[in-house]
């Protein structure tokens, strides 16, 4: 088990105190799985009038992906803007852009209302271009951007203060509504107030009278309705999602603090995504992905690192980031759960409309689980559908 530099930093990083059980045997909605999509479904089910919700966690709250990733909240999706348009649409292209736009703003009340402690920060973030290809699409992609009404600034040079840390890049564009964030501290203060099972893990979910019984070791929970919000696990409890769900790792590593800040605040997004780098509110430098250099190792459900790729990392950092002295103090994995087409899942099993997913974010939970879990909270509050859920519908799927 690998541990990130979020988690070593929070209260329950080394397997520390997890809270054990809910706080009855019977819920309305149970909630499987402790990330970003998961709390946050159950905290907007609360907000609209859900007294008797329940998070269950095989670990502990913010112990996958939610808990590994970056830290970095951005718009859009891992695609280019411009393959968004030319795949989907202008109107839908422009649609999941406002809707990750909304889900900043989702994620900064939440911060703001429960006060809660996570390094969150609007710092704006650089797309970066690392060859002549990538160039043009994220020239492309900001024209298209700025044509339809979105506030971005094209680059062609980095120049000035920002410039030294990219010089090895080929221009690309900043996106100042983006963001920053500790997701694992963020996860933690979004579930505080929530009934929350650490070390739940489900063993199956059985049809009773219309209802569910959900069943772990040692433990045993009956729902009205279940919510999946496992993400890459997805498969290992229901083999409808097989075909749908692949499991792939991501490997990043954390430096000590440097002396300085060569990379600013901002956060950095490279190479279509496979390269990302920012610092931290104590100057540690966290460098994440590469996998596109070790595609048949990254795949799976392993939680380790390995040295090449790791290997990898800290060669970037001194040279394509021109940081020469420093040195790794956490090294870890997470396993991202990518679908069939890039886009999330969302909708009631066909075997059994008790239990309703939402799971499948392609690396962008923390771009897409707010706003996604506040939709899906509506749909089963009210019975109304939101467009986004429609487009993340399972029945995309239906023969």
């Amino acid at each position: 088990m690998t541990i990130s530099y979020w988690q070593q930093r929070g209260p329950a990083g080394n397997g520390g105190v997890r809270r054990k059980g809910v706080n009855e045997n019977k819920y309305d909605i149970a909630v499987i799985g402790g990330g970003i999509t998961g709390v946050a479904t159950a905290y907007f089910l609360k907000k609209m009038g859900c007294a008797k919700v329940a998070v269950l966690e095989r670990e502990y709250v913010g112990y996958g992906a939610t808990g590994r990733n970056a830290g970095f909240i951005l718009a859009g999706l891992a695609e280019p803007y411009s393959r968004l348009v030319v795949g989907m649409g202008r109107n839908s292209a422009g649609e999941i852009m406002r809707s990750t736009m909304e889900n900043h703003d989702l994620i900064e009340e939440a911060v703001n209302e429960k006060s809660i402690d996570c390094g969150h920060r609007r710092c704006g973030s650089y797309h970066l271009a690392v060859s002549e290809l990538e160039r043009e699409e994220l020239e492309d992609s900001a024209e298209m951007m700025i044509s339809h009404g979105f506030n971005v600034q094209y680059r062609p040079t980095f120049d000035g203060v920002e410039g030294e840390c990219l010089r090895e890049f080929r221009g690309g564009f900043f996106n100042p509504g983006d963001g920053r964030i500790d997701p694992f501290a963020f996860v933690r203060g979004l579930a505080a107030d929530l009934d929350v099972a650490e070390g739940f893990e489900v063993t199956s979910i059985v049809k009773k009278h219309g209802a569910a019984v959900i069943k772990g070791k040692g433990a045993e929970i009956e729902a009205e309705m279940v919510m999946l919000a496992v993400n890459a696990y997805a498969p290992l409890l229901d083999p409808y999602f097989e075909k749908l769900i692949f499991p792939v790792r991501g490997q990043m590593l954390a430096t000590s603090p440097l002396a300085g800040k060569p990379l600013n605040d901002y956060t950095y997004y490279a190479n279509f995504g496979y390269d990302y780098f920012r610092q931290t509110d104590d100057n540690s430098l966290i460098m994440g992905g590469l996998r596109n250099r070790f595609f048949k190792d990254e795949t799976g459900y392993d939680d380790v690192t390995s040295d090449n790729l790791q290997k990898a990392l800290e060669e970037y950092i001194g040279g394509k980031l021109g940081v020469k002295d420093f040195s790794v103090k956490a090294r870890w994995g997470g396993v991202m759960g990518n679908t069939v087409d890039g886009l999330p899942l969302a909708g009631s099993l066909p075997s059994n409309s008790s239990v309703v997913a939402l799971v499948g974010f392609n690396g962008h939970g923390m771009g897409l689980g707010m706003v996604s879990a506040r939709d899906l909270a509506a749909a089963i509050m009210t019975g109304e559908t939101s467009d986004l859920l429609r487009r993340f519908s399972l029945k995309r799927f239906a023969c």
